[in-house]
């Protein structure tokens, strides 16, 4: 058989149950917070980390674009000789051939 206990002798239990309630959520909101602090340190973490990503970027993009005038620069020399080579086949023929003997003498 259970017995009913008077609402006097609840009244304690009840307020020690609102004293952990508000603990708990005074707890969780200190968490909340901490939480908060940690999330802002990961956005500064990340928007550096990007920033350094798009300057090393920048540094790429002036490093392909000095390939890219490079490359443009070995294409015009190769024209050039090309074109040399058209005006003047002969000797163009005696260098090649001249440039061929020295290589072979020195390799031997």
């Amino acid at each position: 058989m259970s017995v009913k206990k008077s609402t006097t002798e609840e009244t304690p239990e009840m307020e020690s149950l609102k004293e952990e309630l508000a603990n708990l959520r005074s707890d969780v909101a200190s968490l909340v917070a901490s939480l908060g602090k940690i999330s802002q340190s990961k956005v500064a973490e990340a928007t550096d980390s990007v920033t350094e990503t798009l300057e090393e970027n920048t540094n790429w993009d002036d490093m392909k674009s000095q390939i890219e005038q490079a490359r443009a620069q070995g294409e015009q020399l190769s024209r050039d000789l090309s074109e040399e080579v058209t005006r003047h086949p002969l000797a163009s023929i005696a260098i090649a051939f001249g440039i061929g003997y020295i290589a072979s003498k020195i390799v031997k």
